[in-house]
């Protein structure tokens, strides 16, 4: 069974496996910890203006703007979203 991709991005480009693990990578960094403990400059892929630092900004991005919150399935469709609430 296929499994959902996500960029965060729209791409002429369906099957991005590599962006789809890094928007996951940047969600869950954001949503290990407090905005200030886990910014978005801890992309490991910034700086080098890829689909990678797009797609994991992205992630990052969709669970901080859940915070104090919960992600919704519906904001990151290809991840398995963690319980709970992101912290502010």
């Amino acid at each position: 069974m296929a499994g959902k991709l996500c960029t965060g991005a729209t791409t002429n480009n369906a099957f991005l496996p590599r962006e789809s693990k890094a928007f996951s990578e940047g969600l869950y960094y954001r949503y290990g910890g407090t905005a200030a403990a886990r910014p978005i400059t801890g992309n490991p892929y910034d700086g080098d203006g890829s689909q990678l630092e797009t797609a994991w900004d992205a992630g990052w991005t969709v669970a901080d703007t859940a915070s104090p919150g919960a992600i919704t399935p519906s904001d990151a469709p290809c991840v398995a979203v963690p319980a709970g609430n992101v912290s502010a």
